[in-house]
């Protein structure tokens, strides 16, 4: 036994009250002997571990929790099922699109003596319809100045294979039968032809045609005279026609019978700078639909073209009368004027087939 004072910390052998400060000692015991194995050293004391700071303690107390916290997200993860991945959008194709599929440059050329047609271009454009037709367009060369081209007559468009590559309409002008065309604006001897539901470009192989058709010849005439002076503008002197006003022309054929169309000067106007004819074909022709009948008109000043005009008449199923049509013409004054009409259609020959 022992004795140990609390306060000083220190053995006070045989004693009972510190000597040093007076506390009560506490009682101890000793270990015995026996409790020691033999030839061992005794073990040496654990030292004690130093009580931490606060802010230690804070910081350990706080780190338990996080530890704690996450642990509980992990279970919850784990427990609940996982949320779909998401899928990658597909990745946008960069392969150049095939050659020849919407656009295609052909320089395809047929010619006949003077006559010469060459296709110069394809095109792919969709419809208000949500169809997908071709646009071919054609240069003619060699046609006379002032005549239109109407169509293209034995027009066929073929694929490699020999079949039909895309369908065109068919219209009758007169006599003549063909393919419409389009004057392209701004581009001389150059038309359009719009196609029927097209594949892709690059499968059109040739192009097969017998003729061009085009207005007849404006050889029937009628003469104004013009006497000065013309007024300077921008009031416009009337012209008489007097009384060889009107051509009568039966050369044409509405349904294949034969018909007469007249074309007559209504009124005429000139002033300093410019001349205006009105001509009516209302009296012979009424208008029926799927039937057209062109009509080409040139106002000359001797031998020389002021200007030409050409009217298809029936291209309006609702028109009940067909008017005609008006030659406005830039002109100096001069002392006649000299109308020239020509009704119907003709074809020029050309039998060829267009290929690269």
């Amino acid at each position: 036994m022992r004795a140990w004072c609390p306060r000083c910390d220190a053995v006070r052998p045989g004693q009972t009250v510190c000597p040093v400060c007076q506390t009560s000692l506490a009682t101890l015991d000793d270990t015995g002997p026996g409790d020691q194995q033999p030839g061992l050293a005794p073990p040496d004391p654990v030292p004690a571990q130093p009580t931490p700071p606060p802010r230690l303690r804070i910081a350990l107390a706080a780190g338990t929790l996080v530890m704690a916290g996450l642990a509980f997200v992990a279970g919850r993860s784990i427990a609940s099922p996982s949320a779909p991945a998401a899928v990658a959008a597909p990745a946008t194709s960069t392969t150049a699109p095939e050659p020849g599929a919407d656009q295609r440059q052909l320089g395809w050329t047929a010619r006949a003596g003077d006559l010469t047609v060459t296709a110069v271009e394809a095109s792919r454009l969709a419809t208000e319809r949500h169809e997908t037709v071709a646009s071919i367009t054609f240069r003619v060369e060699g046609v006379g100045r002032d005549e239109r081209v109407l169509g293209l007559r034995g027009l066929a468009l073929l694929d490699s294979g020999g079949g039909v590559f895309a369908s065109v309409d068919q219209r009758q002008f007169g006599r003549e039968g063909g393919a419409p065309v389009l004057a392209v604006e701004g581009q001389d001897d150059t038309y359009r032809i719009v196609t029927g539901p097209a594949p892709r470009l690059s499968s059109l192989a040739r192009i097969k045609l017998t003729g061009v058709v085009v207005v007849r010849p404006r050889d029937q005439t009628i003469q104004l005279d013009t006497p000065g002076p013309w007024p300077p503008g921008p009031e416009m002197k009337v012209v008489n026609p007097g009384q060889r006003d009107a051509v009568v022309i039966g050369t044409s054929f509405i349904r294949q019978q034969r018909t007469q169309i007249e074309l007559r000067v209504t009124s005429a106007f000139v002033r300093d700078g410019l001349a205006m004819v009105v001509i009516d074909a209302s009296s012979g022709y009424r208008g029926v639909p799927g039937e057209y009948l062109p009509i080409g008109g040139e106002l000359r000043a001797g031998d020389r073209v002021l200007c030409s005009r050409t009217s298809v008449l029936g291209e309006d199923p609702s028109a009940q009368n067909v008017q005609g049509l008006v030659l406005s013409c830039p002109t100096r004054p001069v002392p006649r004027l000299t109308v020239a009409v020509g009704v119907g259609a003709t074809m020029l020959p050309l039998e060829a087939t267009l290929r690269p």
